[in-house]
């Protein structure tokens, strides 16, 4: 892809007299959404950027409105994002939203392991929980633009267990019985275990590798795309999806902190009381979802859609992914039993 696109990005925010500094480079990362890094000169000072695109026929053609919505109402709320500066669409038909390029490290690695980052582990777990709290605080009305969610009155565990259907029945290429078991299995015991739960706007891909720090700790959350309306707990879920402690599994919640230590976190920053088991099956649901997204990848590889060694080798996940989905309904019984 040519530095046309964020070209034209930039012209499309800025104005077609845009005054570029630093030429486009793209930027590491991004498989599914490109991303390049600019220096514009705007209002008399260097404007550090990145411009993140959609190609056309990837996903929903708002998802970058929706983006830049959801990220601008988030700040205000006080969360800790980027400075969004516009979002369109440029020919042949790529979404794109401009923002400034915060200071910081994405790679969870450095981050799980390198003495460097010792005070930014220690920080970062309250950081993150005061930051995932301000985004579920954002007030409906502060949304000018149409996001997912549960109907009124709807379970969104079972609203998720739907949608999650569906795509997979979309993307997969062969049956994978531990997701369909799985999916009936969480559907059954969210039935059985009735709630009326908040409901709230969603970031919907809150993990280790979404977010950016330094040696003190988080400097912005990122990969806002999935945003959505849903319950909470999907987010507290979704952070201790075991792909994402990067092999620390002894650290549940993003190869940081306990899942105990992380719920605490989170219900020191917001005031809410956790339920632990709801809390499981949405863990569980999210770790189906992975599955899920994993078909996905690999079906864009397959089918020829995007062509990558990376969409390909993903493939393997599944095995390991379904062991845990297992894992997990088999710990869920046996506490059960006991009590």
């Amino acid at each position: 892809m040519s530095d046309d696109l964020p070209l034209a990005a930039l012209r499309a925010v800025f104005g077609e007299d845009v005054r570029v500094i630093v030429p486009p480079a793209p930027l590491a990362g991004g498989t599914m959404h490109p991303s390049w890094s600019v220096d514009i000169q705007h209002d008399g000072a260097t404007l550090p950027l990145v411009v993140r695109t959609t190609p056309p026929g990837r996903t929903d053609p708002d998802v970058a409105h929706r983006e830049f919505e959801t990220i601008n109402a988030s700040r205000v709320q006080g969360a800790t994002a980027p400075t969004v500066h516009g979002v369109g669409n440029v020919p042949p038909g790529d979404a794109f939203i401009v923002m400034t390029r915060v200071e910081g490290d994405a790679n969870p690695r450095p981050l799980l392991r390198d003495p460097r980052f010792e005070r930014a582990r220690a920080a970062i777990i309250p950081q993150l929980a005061e930051a995932l709290t301000r985004i579920h605080q954002v007030p409906r009305d502060a949304l000018d633009v149409e996001l997912s969610g549960p109907a009124p009155g709807q379970d969104p565990i079972l609203y998720q267990c739907e949608a999650l259907e569906a795509k997979y029945l979309e993307d997969r290429l062969e049956r994978h019985p531990v997701i369909e078991w799985g999916l009936r299995w969480v559907a059954r015991r969210a039935t059985t275990h009735q709630v009326t739960p908040e409901v709230t706007l969603v970031h919907g891909d809150y993990r280790i590798g979404n977010v950016l720090y330094d040696e003190d700790g988080l400097t912005a959350v990122l990969d806002w795309e999935g945003t959505h309306l849903g319950e909470p707990l999907e987010d507290l879920a979704w952070f201790c999806v075991r792909v994402w402690r990067f092999g620390l599994n002894d650290r549940e919640a993003g190869g940081l902190v306990t899942r105990d230590e992380w719920v605490a976190a989170y219900e020191a920053a917001s005031g809410r009381t956790v339920d632990w088991e709801r809390l499981a099956l949405w863990e569980l649901l999210m770790n189906i979802r992975w599955d899920v997204i994993i078909l996905n990848q690999v079906k864009a590889h397959l089918t020829g859609i995007m062509r990558s060694q990376e969409l390909a080798a993903i493939g393997r996940r599944t095995a390991e992914t379904e062991l845990e989905i297992l894992r997990i309904i088999r710990a869920t019984m046996d506490q059960r039993h006991a009590g």
